[in-house]
């Protein structure tokens, strides 16, 4: 399972990374403890005083303690491990949630003894390890429900100060604890679906230019191959090379040299927003999908603006080139690296033919 398949937990997360672990895991957070005080007011405003309990002996035991130290847990961790520490690994991280999510469940379950469904929602915990991506965390994180659901066996429930009576007031009770625990496990699910698609959406990007990777175009290749072969409505491709690529690199650096990709990849994204599909294919190469046979016109407006483009260094301002090759899929190819190949020879004949120029594939259904 995914879920238990090891990564690099001890990576340093960058601070883009910090903050979205941030964003995530400290509004989850705050989502469940007013949620939990929510039901636990609601209740108070239901409950009928008795001669063993007053009001005020109830609001303190079942609102005051409970949320009192959960609210101190979520503040804690928030200030401590947000303020004062300047790197974190993935699996710190990781610990940090553990301790948040045990310490929310095992309050609430060893407070509440009096509800006896309420040790079922030391499960809670474990829907979150998805967000470890990591064995050991998940073992951590399974051992401390274990023992939080034994203190509660063993110390909690027959030491508690109080036992609600049972009366009408208990279905009331189970009812509303049981619609609180279908919303924070919706809450949860909701949070560990968004990450697992942000990463599967990540692990498709280019990172300097983010635009979709050589996977991910070869992918979408194939879905507009599909399509075509359903639905017979050609489709394009259009792959580009920077000219004289290693000379960018060697002249002015590798950090010039990636502002000179990331230009390219504006004009790829800038010319695909409306329709089609734009991919950073390799070093300085790129790659596009079109869902019409008239790739030229939008392979010559990039070559122009990218030739227009100027770029500052500290001997003047320079301009780059592009070179494109084209092809139409509007015949069934082979497989999809069959028809990629068109444009690429056409990238290659452009290249011959001196560069800076759109080239479009000779092939077509009269040849084949």
């Amino acid at each position: 399972m995914a879920l238990l398949k090891n990564t690099k937990s001890n990576k340093t997360l960058n601070e883009k990374q910090w903050e979205d672990w941030n964003k995530t895991i400290f509004s989850l957070f705050w989502k469940i403890w007013l949620l939990t005080l929510f039901i636990e007011i609601l209740l108070f405003v239901f409950f009928r005083p008795t001669p063993e309990c007053s009001k005020a002996y109830y609001f303190y035991l079942f609102i005051a303690v409970p949320s009192g130290l959960e609210l101190l847990v979520l503040i804690s961790i928030e200030l401590i491990f947000t303020r004062l520490f300047k790197s974190h690994s993935r699996r710190v991280v990781s610990i940090y949630t553990i301790i948040l999510i045990s310490a929310f469940a095992g309050i609430t379950v060893c407070v509440h003894t009096s509800v006896g469904m309420l040790p079922a929602m030391l499960l809670l915990p474990m829907m979150l390890t998805p967000l470890y991506k990591d064995r050991l965390m998940t073992l951590l994180q399974a051992v401390l429900v274990i023992l939080l659901y034994i203190a509660d066996y063993f110390y909690f429930t027959p030491n508690t100060p109080y036992m609600l009576p049972q009366t009408s007031f208990s279905p009331f009770i189970d009812i509303c604890i049981f619609i609180g625990s279908t919303i924070v496990t919706i809450i949860i699910l909701k949070k560990v679906n968004e990450d697992v698609v942000i990463n599967e959406e990540r692990s498709k990007r280019d990172s300097l230019t983010h635009l979709f990777n050589h996977e991910a175009f070869y992918e979408e290749l194939e879905y507009y191959q599909k399509d075509f072969d359903n639905k017979h409505i050609p489709f394009s491709v259009i792959i580009a090379d920077i000219d004289n690529f290693k000379k960018v690199n060697d002249t002015y650096g590798h950090a010039f040299g990636d502002e000179v990709i990331q230009k390219v990849g504006q004009l790829f994204l800038e010319n695909s927003k409306k329709e089609g599909f734009s991919a950073r294919y390799g070093g300085e190469e790129f790659s596009m999908l079109l869902p019409h046979n008239m790739p030229e016109t939008v392979a010559e407006k990039i070559r122009a603006d990218f030739a227009a483009f100027p770029f500052q260094t500290a001997s003047g301002t320079v301009h780059f080139t592009l070179s494109l090759g084209t092809a139409i899929y509007d015949h069934p190819y082979e497989n999809a690296s069959s028809f990629f190949e068109e444009a690429d020879n056409a990238l290659y004949q452009a290249k011959r033919n001196g560069k800076n120029c759109v080239m479009a594939s000779k092939s077509g259904s009269d040849s084949k």
